[in-house]
């Protein structure tokens, strides 16, 4: 489990160096990125189907993202988006376009199937989350002025 979450966390800094992210977003991007990761495994190997461990691995890294953007005061892509590097289904899409090409079309329609609901899952997690700070700036906002 701890080579999970240090293999994620180094992926993610790595997109984080490709790209030119700061040094102190991609450090604390590259934890949110493995406990994401983290989350996700654990979640799948309890049982859980994978839309919930998507699901659930999203939020924490939408959540992560967005912690680090108001404390070091920074748009929150800068974070989000090395976060969801472990998280993509990239080999689900390469399989799937495999399966085409070689004719394998129902296998192909398999594993779109599960590309395409964990994408969905990924991306549900992220609006949970966002939509929830967004109403709680909103409520902070109303608050203070009055």
């Amino acid at each position: 489990m701890i080579g999970q979450f240090g293999y994620s966390a180094l992926a993610t800094y790595g997109f984080c160096l490709i790209f030119n992210v700061r040094r102190i977003i991609g450090f604390y991007a590259s934890i949110v990125g493995g406990l994401g990761w983290l989350v996700y495994y654990i979640f799948n190997k309890m049982g859980y189907s994978l839309a919930i461990s998507f699901f659930l691995a999203g939020a924490v890294a939408t959540l992560g993202s967005e912690i680090i953007a108001r404390k070091l005061k920074t748009p929150v892509t800068s974070s989000l988006i090395p976060t969801f590097t472990p998280l993509v289904p990239g080999s689900g899409a390469y399989y799937t376009m495999l399966y085409l090409v070689n004719g394998e079309y129902e296998k192909a329609m398999e594993k779109g199937a599960e590309t395409f609901i964990i994408s969905i899952a990924i991306i549900f997690g992220f609006l949970v989350i966002t939509d929830f700070f967004k109403l709680y700036t909103k409520y902070k906002n109303r608050k203070k002025r009055g």
